[in-house]
């Protein structure tokens, strides 16, 4: 069998997993603060064997390397919700989860029936002390640049916020959410705008073009394999 159908069947392994990653991009593309996943490859080298004195790879292989999240910051957009709150910089939510405390870019938020801040997908936000946020009955927040959360009653608290180097990057959880490393000094552009959102920053179009792009590749790779299995065939019958 060629070496040849190794790269390809492997390399189309590898599509079908970015056609996935990339399909997720762009059905979160309207979703606030989503960090759209970037996937890089490699090529893996199996079994190193000599024949008759010289050095030769055996096998070669198309694999995923990494698969981390763009911490790219997305547009803002202006909402004036008392509720919603972008945040700029390198800060980020804290949540309450099953999974104990996430991170967020999402700052589409809501009340729950008891009062608690919660994001659009359930999460309570979180104070300083990680403790829940609970507003009073029919008041309407001021939330300043620090993060302060103010009422007719006075200042309620604070939102819990991480500060973490985007450089360093940050792992997704199952849901998305990011989980919590190692805690950075805040950068002198991060505030909290009250009144905004972050979008995502998954261009549609951009994932659109890179999908077709990945399908054009598996669909070349498929033809590779075809055309080495009628090779292999057309091989095993001529005469030895």
């Amino acid at each position: 069998m060629g070496k040849g159908i190794y790269v390809a069947t492997s390399g189309s392994m590898a599509q079908l997993r970015q056609m996935e990653q990339l399909s997720n991009n762009l059905a979160n593309s309207r979703t606030a603060g989503f960090k759209a996943d970037r996937m890089t490859f490699n090529e893996v080298l199996a079994n190193n064997r000599n024949i008759e004195g010289s050095n030769e790879r055996d096998k070669h292989y198309v694999d995923v390397e990494t698969i981390a999240p763009d911490l790219s910051t997305g547009p803002l957009s202006r909402t004036d919700n008392p509720l919603d709150v972008a945040i700029t910089g390198n800060g980020l939510l804290r949540v309450e989860t099953d999974r104990g405390v996430r991170l967020t870019r999402g700052g589409q938020l809501m009340l729950g029936r008891d009062g608690t801040l919660r994001t659009v997908t359930g999460h309570a936000v979180l104070n300083q002390k990680d403790e829940r946020i609970i507003l009073p009955p029919d008041s309407v927040p001021e939330i300043d640049d620090d993060g302060a959360i103010w009422t007719d009653h006075g200042m309620l608290g604070r939102l819990g916020l991480s500060t973490v180097d985007l450089a360093q990057g940050l792992q997704k959880d199952p849901d998305g959410l990011f989980i919590p490393g190692r805690e950075t000094p805040p950068s002198a552009d991060m505030k909290v705008l009250q009144g905004h959102i972050e979008e995502s920053n998954s261009s549609p179009v951009r994932m659109m073009l890179d999908l077709i792009r990945v399908q054009r590749t598996f669909s070349a790779l498929r033809q590779v394999i075809t055309a080495s299995g009628e090779m292999d065939q057309l091989a095993s019958r001529l005469p030895r």
